[in-house]
Parts: structure tokens; C-alpha cells; sequence
């Protein structure tokens, strides 16, 4: 099985656009620069999702009506960055499956994800009147989970 994914990714790695774009001067330059705009994008809607969760702004709108203003610039923004990431993987795939730090973005990544769809959605649409311990609990945790996915990606480039 793993060697037959290894195959295809091999497989794909070699096709004429994704050589294109890992060879050309510019190629993946630009895909790397789309990757990053998604994540400065991503990053600042889960930040002030997470301060209005917290409390500490925006609080004169309301939870549900904050995150349904977001949700489309986050959620296009995810797609932007997965979409880049995996064009940026299947350059080069045996660098990033090598990588240990790529193994921990992955994971922080789908954990930073199930958090956000499971935890931080919940808190939203239980509009709290007052500020509760939870909420800022939450808003911190998501935002670390968020930045370490980040700081991890930054790390493949420096550690093996």
C-alpha cells in the first residue's frame, strides 16, 4: 500500500506542470508566495474570531454574526493554503515525507482543524453574555495550535 502511494506521488511529481512550476525560476516562488498569503489571511480571521470569543474585541457584534462574516475568508483561505501546500508536497515529495517537522505540521494541522470544527463552532453559536474563563481558554488554545502549525512549517526548511 505504501509503496504503490509512494509510486503515485513519483508518479505525479513528474508530470509537465508540476515541473514546470518546481523547476521554472519563478514557479514555485509564486506558489510558495499564494501559500503564504492563504496563511496571513487564515491566521487573521482565526485571531479576530478568537478575540471576539475571548472577549477582548469587537465586542459589540455578535458571536454568530462575527463568524458567519469570516467564515468565507477563512474558508477560502484554507483552501488557498491546501491547495498550495499540496502543490508544493508533490514537487518534491520525498523531501516533505523525510521531514520531521512536515510530520508535525500535518498533525497539528488536521488537530488545529478538528479544534476549530469542533470546539471553537460550538462556543460560537452559545452567544455568552458575559465573558467566561472557558471562551479565553478556548480563543488561546486555538490561536497556539493555529501559530505552532506555522512555526512548524517554518521549521522544515531548518530541521531534518
Amino acid at each position: 500500500m505504501m509503496s504503490s502511494l509512494l509510486s503515485l506521488l513519483e508518479w505525479c511529481s513528474n508530470l509537465a506542470p508540476i515541473v514546470f512550476v518546481r523547476d521554472s525560476k519563478y514557479g514555485m516562488p509564486a506558489v510558495q508566495s499564494v501559500h503564504l498569503v492563504g496563511i496571513i489571511v487564515l491566521l487573521a480571521t482565526i485571531v479576530m474570531l478568537a478575540l471576539r470569543l475571548a472577549g477582548l474585541a469587537m465586542t459589540d457584534w455578535s458571536l454568530p454574526w462575527l463568524e458567519r462574516q469570516l467564515k468565507p475568508w477563512g474558508t477560502g483561505a484554507l483552501t488557498l493554503v491546501l491547495l498550495s501546500g499540496a502543490l508544493i508536497f508533490v514537487g518534491t515529495p520525498s523531501k516533505y515525507l523525510n521531514s520531521n517537522p512536515f510530520r508535525v505540521k500535518m498533525v497539528l494541522l488536521a488537530l488545529a482543524i478538528l479544534f476549530h470544527v469542533g470546539v471553537v463552532r460550538r462556543l460560537i453559536v452559545v452567544e455568552p453574555g458575559a465573558r467566561f474563563r472557558r471562551h479565553v481558554v478556548v480563543a488561546a488554545v486555538s490561536v497556539s495550535m493555529w501559530f505552532l502549525v506555522g512555526w512548524a512549517g517554518r521549521a522544515i526548511a531548518f530541521v531534518p
